[in-house]
């Protein structure tokens, strides 16, 4: 929404100063004209747009405003366009980084002992149905998120008793939960584990406020929950997905 606002606003600037420099062409010709032909060049009093080309014509400090405004808005518009592909390149180098990690000794010793620091790889999750393969980090924070999706440091570990909690990015870094809302009862959700691998079934899905935190609250059966902004493109709601393990839990 807010990149169509800014591309219209640049639109109305525009033709409101091509409409300004038209008239400035014609100055010197509706001055020879009869009056007559000049009140019926001006304006009408319900065109909006045409009113402000008049007062622009004026006033030349307020087109050379206009002007260096419209420049801001282009180029506010340009990084607003750009940036979700900037993220997605990002998260694609983060994440190379993050294979290399997972596979590697000094992680599954860190993952043994739980002392995996906020923004190392922590499980790989595979959503076949909607085609997501991203390795998850610890954590939760601004940082740790721009990997894809973390790993809520209050719950338990992937494959463990209880219920395991992952957020992730909808629309920006990778936006690995970008159709999460496409998941239905039954469907698989995989986590590789520097330890093991476990399989998940999505049991159900909903829709909470960001302050409904109760949906990684313990659990009494071994449960994933996975969260994600709602709707797309917005952070006014979470979508939740949550999924049961299949076979026995490891030990914690």
């Amino acid at each position: 929404m807010i990149k169509l606002v800014a591309a219209a606003l640049v639109a109305i600037v525009a033709i409101a100063l091509a409409r300004t420099r038209r008239g400035e062409g014609s100055r010197v010709r509706a001055a020879l004209a009869t009056p007559t032909a000049v009140a019926a060049a001006r304006p009408a009093s319900n065109d909006p747009l045409g009113r402000v080309v008049d007062v622009l014509r004026r006033r030349r400090w307020m087109r050379r405003s206009l002007s260096g405004a419209s420049l801001v808005m282009v180029v506010v518009a340009v990084v607003m366009l750009g940036w979700p592909f900037w993220t997605d390149v990002y998260q694609g180098r983060v994440q190379q980084r993050l294979d290399r990690q997972l596979a590697s000794p000094t992680l599954q010793q860190a993952y043994k002992a739980r002392t995996i620091g906020t923004g190392d790889a922590l499980t790989r999750i595979k959503i076949p149905a909607i085609g997501v393969d991203v390795v998850v980090v610890e954590g939760t924070t601004q940082s740790a998120l721009r990997a894809g999706a973390g790993h809520y440091p209050q719950t338990p570990l992937p494959c463990e008793a209880g219920n395991v909690g992952i957020a992730g990015h909808r629309t920006t870094y990778g936006k690995p939960f970008h159709n999460l809302d496409l998941l239905h009862p039954g469907d698989a959700i995989i986590l590789e584990t520097p330890v093991g691998k476990c399989t998940y079934k999505v049991v159900r899905t909903e829709i909470v406020l960001p302050t409904d935190t109760h949906v990684v609250d313990p659990t009494p059966v071994p449960m994933l929950t996975l969260t994600t902004c709602n709707p797309k493109g917005s952070a006014r709601q979470r979508l939740v997905v949550h999924a049961q393990l299949q076979g026995d839990a490891v030990a914690a």
